[in-house]
């Protein structure tokens, strides 16, 4: 049978091959055509091979049929001819409900609608599409599962489970008290023995969990639970997983030994440092492929060799050989990265060839990324050449900045800001290439319109002048195109950019008068800071104490006493881990003491010497700054204070400037100003 050139025709012909089907006809300028309801008693193949030819707005208004074959052939189609973002939670399609698949089509085409006739201006919405409301300071993490389910733990390591399709959010629908720590890493498992969840947290304990949750628009009589499924320790921060193996970005009580492990016989292989490699690296992702794992740590990206590996955990024992790295790199023209994450494939609007890897990361308010990319498609990894290139903003922030999440296929991004939640998208034209050199850069025209052209929504935040966001807790499903997003008041919102025709209600109790706290994890809260008083006890002839050199102490305890604090917000441990990105221990032992005599307009600010991780750090810190140098290995700090003796600051040799990590600062900078303002009414 030849296939009609328009919609109308094809359900005319098709409609006549099955007469015997009883229904009105509605007459239109063009066709008399089946109506809704006679169209969706066709036999089923019918309706699939149908839906193949018709218009997606057609399909859209005849949404009636619940046909599983149609629906996959619907979004077979769509995924292959438009290249629609599709998450990785609803393949296979066969395994998924009519429902889901329809309500991703819809989604998915709304999406690209928004996307493709956005222009410069940015849809502002002054209000989200639902809130939860949680107690007061008690969001430390949250994230989204199968584009429907909230998992969301509190300040008292409690893990809720919320159901985003319910008609009202008053109660959780599950709830887990048995954590130690606060979360520090997720991964979903949708295997062919069911769907399970694994969380790592801060302590070294990994939690599996097995719920039975229904998909998006799944209607099921099933009350899901948070029921343990099996419980292990030693490893932190999960990254992701592949089969059998399990990723770690800290493991055996050391939170700079990356590893893979086998799940199955618990055994694990440490991710070495290359030998010219800087050991003191966190790792912020790793993402594992066939053949090759991929590694991005604080300063430099690694590829390792699968097959390493799976030898070094092959024989036996709890812990296998360290494996080294056949390729590393420093990352190009930037030192430090700002929340790195691993695509899971590759966006089409890379041009990149198979086998190639995309970071994406945050640097100067821009959304960037990285790409590693083969110049060979040889069957040995090492033999392939990767190389790795800088591809300038995809998109920018706007305001101060608290949580970046990057979509799993690199398509879409959330970013929480100080007032505001805003949803962004990356497009084909946001690089050009340079043949000479082959690096990808925007044009002046793109840097000019970046703020404009990559914010699809925005959403306001209200009651700023008293409440906070909550560093980090922030989730997106970039298909599905929803964003959640936590503050220290305890309201959870929700921006959806494909709204409902029926919004929930968003009814919010009014705030106190009082500020929340900044981030829970670091619970102990310093009552001034240098740039206001920086010692607020009474000076004497004898002070300053402890001075071990004109103008340096080492009495860091009794003048500034929360900055040794390991639970301090502000304290050294806070300030190593965030701003730095380098594990403790961490002390301050030597400061300078014109703080104490002289005010904060005749000083460029505090300095102080710090040992963090067994290193030593000359640290400048004031209310708008912050400078970090790491010094030589092996320099002591009575190396430093015979330099200072000698009034030889020249001498004390520098290793490397250690540039800061500007977010951290400025969300300490805010909640301060929020702090004394609290304090003074």
């Amino acid at each position: 049978m030849s296939i009609p050139s328009s919609s109308a025709q094809a359900v005319q012909v098709l409609s006549r091959q099955h007469s015997t089907i009883s229904g009105p006809t509605v007459t239109s300028t063009t066709a008399t055509c089946a109506a809704p309801a006679a169209f969706t008693n066709l036999p089923p193949a019918v309706i699939a091979r149908l839906l193949l030819y018709v218009e997606l707005r057609d399909i859209l208004n005849i949404r009636q049929t619940k046909n599983l074959e149609a629906w996959i052939g619907i979004a077979k189609r769509l995924i292959k001819e438009k290249g629609i973002v599709w998450p990785s939670w609803a393949l296979p399609l066969t395994a998924m409900p009519a429902s889901t698949i329809e309500d991703l089509v819809v989604r998915a085409d709304r999406l690209s609608s928004l996307v493709n006739s956005h222009g410069s201006e940015v849809e502002e919405r002054k209000s989200f599409e639902a809130v939860i409301q949680r107690p007061w300071d008690s969001p430390i993490w949250l994230d989204l599962v199968r584009g429907r389910w909230l998992l969301l733990q509190s300040a008292e390591f409690t893990v809720e489970l919320w159901d985003l399709d319910a008609a009202e959010y008053a109660h959780p629908i599950a709830t887990y008290i048995g954590l130690e720590g606060a979360i520090n890493g997720v991964v979903h498992v949708e295997g062919i023995n069911g769907f399970e969840i694994d969380l790592s947290t801060t302590p070294f304990q990994v939690y599996k969990f097995a719920p039975d949750l229904p998909y998006r628009c799944e209607v099921r009589a099933v009350k899901p639970t948070l029921t343990l499924l099996d419980s292990f320790q030693g490893y932190s921060s999960v990254k992701t997983r592949r089969g059998e193996l399990v990723a770690f970005a800290e493991s055996a009580g050391d939170r700079l030994r990356a590893c893979i492990m086998d799940e199955t016989t618990r055994s694990n292989a440490e991710l070495s440092f290359g030998s010219e490699l800087t050991k003191s690296q966190r790792t912020f992702d790793i993402q594992m492929q066939d053949d090759v794992v991929f590694v991005a740590r604080h300063r430099n990206l690694e590829l390792y060799l699968t097959r390493d590996i799976k030898r070094a955990l092959s024989t036996g024992g709890t812990i296998g050989r360290p494996i080294t790295p056949f390729q590393s790199f420093s990352y190009p023209n930037i030192s430090l990265i700002h929340d790195p994450q691993f695509h899971s494939t590759i966006p089409v609007y890379f041009d990149a060839p198979r086998g190639s890897v995309a970071l994406a990361h945050f640097f100067d308010d821009d959304w960037q990324a990285i790409l590693v990319t083969p110049r060979t498609d040889s069957p040995d990894p090492t033999q392939r050449g990767y190389k790795i290139d800088n591809v300038f903003a995809i998109g920018s922030g706007i305001d101060p900045i608290y949580g970046i999440r990057s979509g799993e296929n690199g398509y879409r991004l959330a970013m929480l800001c100080r007032g505001r939640l805003t949803l962004h998208y990356g497009r084909p034209w946001d690089t050009r290439e340079v043949p000479s050199s082959g690096e990808r850069y925007l044009t002046k025209a793109m840097e000019r319109a970046i703020d404009t052209s990559h914010t699809l929504v925005s959403w306001k935040i209200p009651d700023l002048e008293v409440d906070l966001p909550r560093p980090g807790c922030l989730a997106i499903d970039e298909a599905v195109g929803i964003c959640v997003a936590a503050m220290g008041s305890g309201r959870i919102w929700i921006g959806d950019a494909v709204p409902r025709v029926k919004p929930k209600r968003v009814d919010v109790a009014p705030l106190p008068n009082k500020t929340p706290h900044p981030d829970p994890r670091w619970p102990e809260l310093p009552l001034s800071y240098y740039w206001d008083k920086f010692y607020s006890g009474p000076l004497s002839k004898s002070d300053p104490i402890d001075e071990v050199a004109p103008g340096w102490s080492t009495a860091v305890d009794h003048y500034w006493p929360w900055r040794n604090n390991p639970q301090a917000y502000g304290g050294i441990l806070w300030f190593a881990e965030n701003i730095m990105g380098l594990p403790g221990p961490a002390r301050s032992l030597l400061f300078s003491t014109n703080a104490l005599f002289e005010s904060k307009e005749d000083i460029m600010g505090v300095q102080e010497y710090a040992e963090i991780g067994g290193r030593l750090f000359w640290i400048l810190t004031n209310d708008d700054l912050v400078e970090v140098k790491g010094l030589v290995d092996g320099t002591t700090i009575n190396d430093v204070i015979t330099k200072l003796l000698q009034r030889r600051t020249r001498g004390i040799a520098v290793k490397e400037e250690f540039i800061s990590d500007y977010m951290p600062i400025e969300q300490h900078q805010i909640w301060y100003q929020l702090f004394k303002c609290s304090q003074k009414t």
